[in-house]
């Protein structure tokens, strides 16, 4: 049996090892798709092999090539990422769903050596986007049916690659940067978390082991390659050398039967989608009977949703795991158990304690650490906290500071620890917030508001708020009257949907605060005191 080098953090090296160990076994399946373990590393090395061949492949100053990833989630999408990680590269996923001005903001800012994409990314590199695409355009699906539209830069098809001979994953040290994922900015400019190979390994050997993953798994994928929970569901899945099911984007609303028909046994998934499924009442005892593990992390669990989940699926434990993308995925934890263990006043979980390798502390307004049961900003620790953010420096030394020698990252989560050490989250200490799963900055959603109807004044909160989980937007404008189809439709090429408001509402008079800012706590309640 080959072993993985202490000294190679490659997140690929795992998938190598199961390829040369048990070649036959499932990797990847989605709809119809299945990838064995020998196929999944033949072709992400083909696609690698190819990366590396490339005349813009060598190091920039020190810095790792950097591969675009634009694909949907599924087995090409797969295939696109594990082929740049295992040319050495750091991996960028971009959504499909959210307008071109965004993604030409990422291009700009990422500076990539390529950009491999599936069937779907493949139709949306036209006009604007094209001319700002880096000289490698690699496609991982079917062969195009319409021809390529810049013939002075070729498209390079996977499928027309010769087949090479399978060799390890490039060398990748500690403080190369496996990854950049882009989350909501507070100027209308995403921000890039750079996760350094070394956070990266380490979590995906730690979770792996924490929840007892086996090769005998087969796990959920019900996210996008741009949100950071799919590098847990993917990464410690292979780690394991278990299979990976990806559930289709369009039948979200069928994951109970997804789940028997696959017969899974490991569920990873936000708490809105058990909320949902609780809601189309197809939570019913026994539903869920395959499952012996459940992880649930992005947004407050609710009591409400535990217990139907206790019901459905009454063989599997389950975990609550928090953290910000900035601590790589998930940095603390909580076994649930009767009795539950529930942060006081609220029906909501309590996000537990720290990962091992991570630490947490919470501190009042001058850094200092307070007593139990007191609240205060959650700091977070350890071997996976992130590089910092890509191209600003002042930004990444506000939310990492050095304190007492050590350094930290300010998550913005107010919190508390209580008597017996767990960790408590409060909410928000800023305007940042989770819709249904997705990281959401309301300042970036004002800033174009501010752009798209031309008044100063405006501000976007986080409403309805059902089982402690936000589900959707509602912004306001300082004005008599406003077009608010019109504004929604300005806003849609501009914003992603799931960061556009579900009401625009027109105020003569908006609510300010004591320091001259938009008061969103009597915005909240002014929209809980007129609803139906």
């Amino acid at each position: 049996m080959k072993t993985i080098a202490l000294e190679n953090f490659n997140l690929a090296s795992a998938i190598y090892q199961h390829a040369l160990n048990s070649p036959q076994t499932t990797a990847i399946a989605s709809q119809g798709q299945t990838l064995s373990y020998g196929e999944f590393a033949q072709r992400a090395a083909g696609l690698a092999s190819c990366l590396m061949d490339s005349p813009d492949w060598p190091r920039r100053e020190g810095q790792v090539p950097r591969v675009g990833i634009l694909a949907s989630r599924g087995v090409d999408a797969c295939v696109a990422l594990l082929g740049a990680c295992w040319a050495g590269a750091t991996y960028v996923p971009i959504a499909l769903k959210q307008p071109q001005d965004r993604m030409l903001s990422l291009l700009e800012q990422c500076d990539l050596s390529a950009i491999i994409t599936d069937d779907e990314g493949l139709k949306l590199l036209t006009g604007r986007l094209l001319t700002a695409c880096p000289p490698l355009v690699l496609h991982v699906g079917r062969p195009p049916l319409t021809a390529w539209e810049n013939p002075e830069q070729p498209l390079i098809q996977l499928t027309e690659l010769s087949p090479v001979t399978l060799s390890a994953p490039a060398m990748v040290t500690a403080s190369d940067t496996a990854y950049i994922i882009f989350t909501s900015g507070t100027t209308g400019i995403p921000k890039g978390v750079m996760i350094c190979a070394g956070a990266a390994r380490h979590y995906v050997t730690m979770i792996c082991q924490q929840l007892g993953l086996q090769a005998s798994d087969r796990a959920l994928e019900t996210c996008e390659l741009s949100f950071d929970f799919s590098v847990h569901n993917m990464f410690s899945t292979w780690e394991a050398g278990a299979a990976l099911h990806i559930l289709p984007a369009t039948t979200v609303m069928n994951a109970v039967k997804f789940v028997k028909y696959s017969e899974l046994t490991v569920w990873n998934s936000v708490p809105s989608l058990a909320g949902m499924l609780r809601q189309l009442k197809v939570l019913s005892p026994g539903s869920l009977a395959t499952l012996r593990l459940t992880v649930f992390g992005g947004e407050p669990l609710p009591a409400s949703t535990v217990t139907a989940w206790q019901s459905a699926a009454p063989n599997s434990l389950i975990f609550n795991l928090y953290g910000p993308t900035e601590a790589t995925v998930f940095c603390l934890y909580q076994t649930v158990s009767n009795p539950l263990a529930l942060t006081p006043g609220r029906d909501a979980i309590s996000i537990g304690m720290p990962l091992p390798g991570s630490d947490a502390q919470v501190v009042d307004d001058n850094d200092q650490p307070v007593a139990r049961n007191t609240p205060g900003e959650l700091l977070i620790a350890g071997a996976q906290l992130a590089e910092g953010y890509l191209g600003a420096p002042v930004l990444t030394t506000a939310r990492f500071p050095l304190l007492e020698g050590r350094r930290w990252y300010r998550t913005g989560d107010l919190a508390l620890c209580d008597e017996l050490g767990r960790f408590h989250c409060l909410g928000r200490i800023d305007n940042q917030v989770k819709v249904m799963g997705y990281r959401v900055e309301l300042e970036e959603i004002d800033a174009h508001l501010r752009m798209v109807c031309g008044s100063d004044l405006v501000g976007s909160v986080a409403w309805p708020v059902a089982d402690g989980m936000a589900r959707g937007i509602v912004s306001f404008v300082h004005a008599e009257s406003i077009d608010a189809l019109g504004t929604l439709e300005a806003l849609k090429s501009r914003l992603p949907p799931y960061m556009l408001p579900s009401r625009i509402i027109a105020l003569d008079k908006l609510p300010l605060s004591a320091n001259g800012k938009i008061d969103r706590k009597a915005l909240r309640q002014l929209l809980d005191t007129q609803a139906p």
